[in-house]
């Protein structure tokens, strides 16, 4: 049967032929969209994950830098710590030391340093009080390396003087230390104010006939932060070690007691006192003191006549 179409039926006809087709290309356009967002939210993804990261300012850590001995890679004679990163300067020493194949003396180096950080990069001046200048321009690469370009611009005559060109720095660690010997019941994790949450490290050089004891402060990965250098006589143990606020300036200093190896009853003690740039250094002539009138035998005497004196 045949259906009759009026002028007023084919106008409704025509509005939802016309809605349809609006409604169906609204819906390819959405699935259309929607493919084409989550394919450019995949490269994306793709691109973060193989670019490298741009440093700015805002986004290093540089207290990974701050407080490390950082060695030239494959050669020990030279090496910087960076003491202080902050209102974008880098404060910090750089040393050499060599032995002279004339007379194989030992000669060392040591400049202070200062500079301007911008970004990933710290120019720096160094300089120290014979005479000695240059620049120290410092990369920081990643958290285990540092590219170092040194420039030397004035000499000192009869020093030792750091290489000229451009070097790659990493962090020394505990292990680097040829003939190192940990002595582990007399290393302790300890909080040293500035120096935060670090271990104290005693130990032996075991490679030579001589034998010294030595102590670090490193970080939990073993990378050593400060070096105590201690002068100690040959062929001795560490008795014993204790952290306290020694001349009551709010900062903690470390006593050390070692005895004779052959003779456990011959002892002899040291106290390293902090300063407020967190080095540390020993009075001799206090030393002198505490081990003339015999009062080394352990911490507590040692503390006892320490008392009479702060």
């Amino acid at each position: 049967m045949a259906i009759k179409i009026n002028s007023k039926n084919k106008k409704i006809l025509l509005v939802l032929i016309t809605l349809s087709l609006l409604l169906t290309g609204c819906g390819n356009a959405e699935k259309v969209s929607t493919a084409s967002v989550s394919d450019t939210s995949t490269k994306s993804s793709a691109a973060d994950k193989s670019s490298p990261t741009t440093v700015t300012n805002d986004s290093v850590d540089y207290n990974q830098y701050v407080k490390k001995v950082w060695k030239l890679k494959n050669n020990s004679d030279m090496s910087f710590v960076i003491s202080k990163i902050e209102n974008s300067k880098a404060i910090g020493k750089l040393s050499v030391l060599n032995y002279t194949t004339a007379d194989k003396n030992l000669q060392s180096f040591e400049a202070d340093f200062e500079g301007e950080i911008n970004k990933d990069t710290a120019v720096c001046q160094y300089n120290d009080s014979k005479g000695n200048k240059g620049s120290l321009k410092l990369v920081f690469k990643s958290n285990q390396e540092i590219e170092g370009t040194i420039t030397i611009a004035d000499k000192a005559k009869i020093t030792v003087q750091p290489s000229q060109g451009t070097f790659y720095f990493a962090p020394e660690t505990i292990n680097d230390i040829k003939g190192f010997s940990p002595i582990e019941k007399q290393s302790f994790m300890v909080n040293l104010n500035s120096w935060g949450n670090v271990k104290f490290v005693s130990g032996k050089l075991t490679g030579g006939s001589h034998v010294p004891v030595e102590f670090y402060l490193t970080d939990k990965d073993g990378d050593i932060l400060y070096d105590f250098a201690a002068t100690l006589p040959y062929r001795v143990d560490v008795k014993a070690v204790s952290f306290e606020d020694v001349n009551k300036d709010g900062l903690k200093d470390i006593i050390i007691i070692v005895n004779d190896e052959d003779d456990s009853s011959n002892c002899l003690a040291t106290v390293y006192f902090q300063k407020a740039d967190g080095s540390f250094a020993n009075d001799m002539k206090l030393d002198q003191e505490i081990n003339e009138s015999k009062n080394n035998k352990d911490v507590k005497t040692v503390r006892t006549f320490l008392a009479s004196k702060f």
